[in-house]
């Protein structure tokens, strides 16, 4: 029995309320963050859609690798895999677009390399010259753009031959595939380069490749285990059963543990070798109180919640528990290149500069901090009070001024009101971020649907349909 998806009214009607949702949170977030060239409206632009692109490109891969591997664990999921990549048609041209508005001047989230471009050549720079060279670095997103629509066209229409009984067909999809997966190797690495890691051209990963990755995959495995159950309380996938969803649920919890591995591994070289450009991704975050938040929220979720979650065998086979894991580790992976892609267009850069200067004057005061402090007195001040050390003719005259707390309504009232104005950032995750993502998940789902609804869901005459229909999940 053929099944295929129909794509009734009512789906689209609440997709496109969605879309509608993520226009209005558009709205906001530009008219209500100006700041920086509307960075914050911008970023949240770059994260979703480089966010939805690695999951639908995560598709395709899943798809090739099971498929040159002799694999049947895939195969009555197949096209819900495939259906995934159907963002990507679209995706890698808006972000070649943001990457070119960018280099127009239109936004600032590129604005070090721009500096970089302008700047006199020097040892240190000339090679990201070259690497940034405007038409080289857009050309290649280009074509990397051009690759996945192509794979993706590709590959749906050729495994919709599979129906057929020539064996050829099956045969020829290992070449396909294998093609993909080199494709994808080169592009997916290079793509994060080109548009997240060069928001800060002074800090580099030489894992950082294979950590989008890994995000890709956990946002991909989550959003299938979704949408299994989903087209299951439709009626649908009516030969998919718990071991199935089981068998998906331990590659989500795998590819966690592997998403953790690769954030402390990352996390504690830099920190380790303690090398400055490597070192000032973090010094960016943890400087940053709301930042410094998100990213520890960032691991709680996505690797503290799927191991305290998911480990049990039950969790894995119970469509309640895993589909609310589902949706949270989706959320955690969001908020997770949230943090790399808000920082830098988000900088109140009054404020930086004024925290500049006061560790500038507090360097030179601190001949002052020490004779104080030798002579028993405490010492709590905000360094910008004092006069440099150049200027101070008497030590002992320079009055300190105590911030531990407000001893007088007017103090406190002064205290609060510094504490209402802007921190060292405009980014922040809110009602126009939420709103946003929810409007990007209505293309993405309309997208995937649209495309699995031309060809019948489960591809009844793939050589390992039976022995997937037999899966029986015995351990873990």
């Amino acid at each position: 029995m053929k099944e295929t998806f129909e794509f009734t009214g009512k789906i689209k009607k609440n997709l496109f309320y969605m879309m509608g949702i993520g226009v209005l949170g558009l709205i906001l977030v530009f008219f209500a963050y100006p700041h920086n060239q509307h960075g914050r409206f911008w970023s949240n632009i770059l994260a979703c859609t480089y966010y939805f692109t690695g999951i639908g490109l995560f598709g395709m891969f899943a798809v090739s690798a099971g498929q040159i591997a002799y694999g049947s664990w895939q195969t009555l999921e197949k096209r819900i895999f495939l259906s995934l990549s159907a963002f990507a048609r679209i995706g890698g041209f808006m972000l070649a677009l943001i990457l070119i508005l960018g280099v127009l001047g239109v936004h600032n989230l590129y604005e070090h390399v721009n500096h970089i471009m302008h700047s006199p050549v020097n040892p240190e720079t000339t090679t990201k010259i070259i690497y940034f060279a405007p038409a080289f670095w857009i050309g290649r997103v280009l074509v990397y753009a051009t690759l996945w629509a192509g794979a993706s066209i590709v590959l749906n229409n050729f495994f919709a031959r599979t129906d057929q009984t020539d064996p050829k067909v099956y045969k020829r999809s290992k070449l396909l595939c294998a093609a993909f997966i080199v494709i994808f190797a080169v592009s997916e690495s290079a793509v994060s380069w080109d548009m997240v890691m060069s928001l800060d051209t002074s800090w580099y990963s030489t894992l950082f490749g294979w950590y989008n990755f890994a995000s890709y995959g956990c946002g991909a495995w989550a959003m299938t285990i979704l949408l299994v159950i989903f087209l299951k309380s439709q009626g649908y996938l009516s030969r998919v059963n718990d071991n199935h969803v089981h068998d998906l649920g331990k590659l989500l919890f795998g590819f966690s543990i592997f998403w953790s591995y690769l954030w402390f591994d990352q996390f504690m070289l830099q920190w380790f070798a303690n090398i400055p450009e490597e070192t000032s991704f973090w010094v960016k975050r943890f400087g940053t109180g709301y930042f410094a938040f998100t990213v520890f929220l960032t691991l709680a979720i996505n690797f503290a919640f799927p191991l305290l979650v998911l480990m049990t065998r039950g969790a894995k086979r119970n469509f309640k528990v895993i589909g609310f894991a589902a949706a949270v580790l989706i959320l955690g992976h969001y908020v997770d290149f949230f943090n790399y892609t808000f920082v830098e267009s988000g900088w109140n850069k009054e404020a930086v500069e004024a925290q500049k200067k006061v560790r500038l004057d507090a360097s030179e005061n601190a001949p002052l901090f020490a004779k104080l402090e030798s002579k028993g007195e405490k010492v709590a001040t905000i360094a910008k009070d004092l006069p440099p050390a150049s200027q101070q003719k008497n030590v002992e005259q320079v009055g300190i001024k105590k911030v531990d707390k407000a001893d007088t309504p007017a103090e406190k009232k002064e205290q609060d009101a510094d504490e209402d104005k802007p921190g060292m950032t405009f980014s922040g995750i809110g009602i126009g971020e939420i709103l946003i993502f929810i409007g990007f998940l209505g293309v993405f789902l309309f997208m995937f649907f649209n495309n699995l609804a031309k060809r019948p869901i489960i591809p009844e005459n793939d050589p390992y349909l039976k022995e997937n229909e037999r899966l029986q999940v015995v351990y873990s």
